[in-house]
């Protein structure tokens, strides 16, 4: 795609240009086709956002990121995957905030939850691009129960991935690596090798593409730092397509990472159990049964 700058009172900031032409495509995909080097003005490459265009400037699109789905307004009944007295188990779809702490107005899990079924709790949460099982309690014991589970490290979680390397993963692993905030990015972890936290990530190949060189991947985390997963599989070379922040905006159009399945331990008062949310669409097609 190519634009011809017109119209500018003073001169603009490249990402606000952009984001103020294309304003479904969001900050992080606007500053990540920027930094991935797809843009160039007047013939060249330009990769910082904070570059200044003017009128009569000749910006050239090299790539297109996927547009920023827009949050559903209220919930969707086909999300529900049960409803029990004290516990609802949904499957968030990708693009809709988990939560929105700060932030008026803004569509998100929790609210149409609440406004669908009354006085809950967020449990635990998922990214805005993670789609999958997401947990929310109502008042009551249930709560003392998956504190006690999640700090004793008695809840499973596993996840779906799709990834793309040129080296292929082995058939399976531990990704053993400790993460960070980010030094010049709030939004963003990194991996260290001192400092930060300890964070460890089991994973197994369940399917590949011989010619595209994509892997279905089940990510089975021990510890549940921020963006884990991600920074995982992008710090061994195979990031998550659809990554944003740690991979390729332009590999796919959502981020492919799913929450599958989450199981709960017997206690006292409860039964084991066990919730499974399906593979999205958007995954593919493997030729494979995605265990429940």
């Amino acid at each position: 795609m190519q634009i011809h700058v017109r119209g500018l009172a003073q001169p603009a900031r490249l990402d606000r240009l952009l984001r103020d032409r294309f304003p479904q495509w969001g900050r992080q995909a606007v500053q990540q086709l920027i930094s991935a080097k797809q843009v160039r003005i007047n013939a060249k490459v330009v990769w910082l956002a904070s570059w200044k265009v003017n009128n009569g400037d000749h910006i050239e699109l090299l790539s297109m990121p996927a547009a920023k789905p827009i949050p559903p307004a209220h919930f969707d009944e086909q999300w529900l995957l049960a409803a029990e007295d004290d516990l609802i188990v949904i499957n968030k779809p990708s693009g809709l905030l988990a939560e929105a702490p700060g932030l008026r107005d803004a569509a998100n899990l929790r609210d149409l939850a609440i406004a669908r079924f009354g006085d809950l709790i967020l449990f635990h949460r998922l990214d805005r691009d993670t789609s999958g099982v997401v947990l929310l309690t109502r008042p009551g014991p249930i709560n003392h129960y998956l504190d006690h589970a999640f700090k004793e490290g008695l809840i499973r979680k596993s996840y779906l991935a799709v990834v793309a390397t040129p080296n292929r993963l082995q058939a399976e692993g531990t990704i053993a690596v400790r993460l960070d905030q980010h030094p010049r990015r709030r939004d963003m972890m990194t991996a260290v090798n001192r400092g930060g936290k300890h964070a460890v990530t089991d994973y197994r190949v369940l399917a590949e593409e011989p010619t595209s060189g994509k892997q279905l991947v089940a990510l089975y985390p021990q510890t549940g730092r921020t963006h884990q997963l991600r920074v995982h599989l992008a710090h061994i070379g195979a990031p998550i397509l659809g990554d944003r922040l740690y991979g390729e905006a332009t590999s796919a159009d959502r981020l492919l990472l799913h929450a599958h399945q989450i199981e709960l331990p017997a206690s006292d008062s409860y039964p084991a159990r066990r919730y499974c949310a399906p593979l999205p669409a958007e995954f593919g097609e493997w030729g494979i049964e995605i265990g429940d």
